[in-house]
């Protein structure tokens, strides 16, 4: 187990630990042998800030929608995936295909669909006849959010249905016999013996991309850079730009560390 241990050490425990140390001083990293101990004034500094409460909000939204369509959309292409029709496993393997393109690449590619001016997206729409005028995706804080929430929705979707399909391929189907026996119609089957045989992975499923989503830094960054004005920035967005942009590194650790706190008590509510 040493490898393990090791490699946990020095990519998990080693960097939390450094974030909280940072959390507690004033560093800047052009003057690395500056690094005063300030107590708790850099959490005072981001609970005091009105912009970490606006990204807060708008993080919770971001990733309270995200994970909803996710789950739904999710369980719902896993029943039909789960249909025994020739074929199907060729739908299986393409499913994973927005899962594993790098998301610089989806991002940049969903920058040019949403263009309001040259998009395919506003073309096809006003093609067929369903808007009159182009949509500003990007430029308006509305249609930003949503467009960023349904790239996190495209692109994370098959992660949810590869759990929950590899959870239905495990449910006795004598179940689902017996229960057609008693006269069990298919939405009655799917209340009383799918989901409950869901639930636990659902559960795990739930708090995984709840976590991943309100620490997704890169996505929004590259499709609306937290715009526009500040409509989709979130606390990842914020924490990086006290680190990096304003050169406040305790004050970035301090905000990553209300993140986890945050986190860890919703993960444990919700289990």
């Amino acid at each position: 187990m040493l490898p393990l241990l090791v490699a946990v050490a020095l990519f998990l425990v080693w960097p939390i630990a450094e974030a909280v140390r940072l959390s507690f001083v004033r560093y800047n990293p052009l003057r690395p042998d500056e690094q005063p101990f300030v107590g708790l004034d850099n959490y005072l500094f981001v609970l005091e800030d009105p912009l970490f409460w606006e990204s807060f909000w708008q993080a919770i939204v971001w990733t309270g929608i995200s994970t909803v369509l996710q789950a739904l959309i999710g369980v719902g292409l896993a029943l039909l995936l789960h249909l025994p029709l020739r074929g199907i496993n060729v739908f299986r393997g393409l499913l994973l295909f927005p899962y594993i393109v790098p998301t610089v690449v989806i991002a940049l590619n969903w920058r040019w669909l949403f263009n309001s001016e040259i998009g395919i997206v506003n073309h096809a729409l006003m093609s067929f006849g369903i808007i009159d005028d182009r949509i500003a995706w990007l430029s308006t804080p509305t249609m930003a959010m949503a467009s960023a929430i349904l790239l996190n929705v495209w692109k994370y979707t098959p992660f949810v249905v590869i759990v929950v399909l590899a959870r239905l391929q495990t449910i006795p189907t004598e179940l689902y016999d017996a229960a057609k026996v008693d006269g069990a119609g298919a939405l009655r089957r799917f209340r009383d013996i799918t989901l409950p045989q869901l639930a636990e992975v659902l559960a795990v499923v739930v708090v995984f991309r709840t976590i991943w989503t309100f620490n997704k830094f890169e996505e929004i960054f590259l499709l609306t850079r937290g715009g526009p004005g500040t409509s989709t920035y979130n606390l990842a967005l914020y924490a990086y730009d006290q680190s990096i942009a304003n050169l406040r590194m305790g004050v970035g650790a301090a905000a990553g560390v209300i993140m986890l706190g945050l986190l860890l008590a919703g993960s444990l509510v919700y289990i």
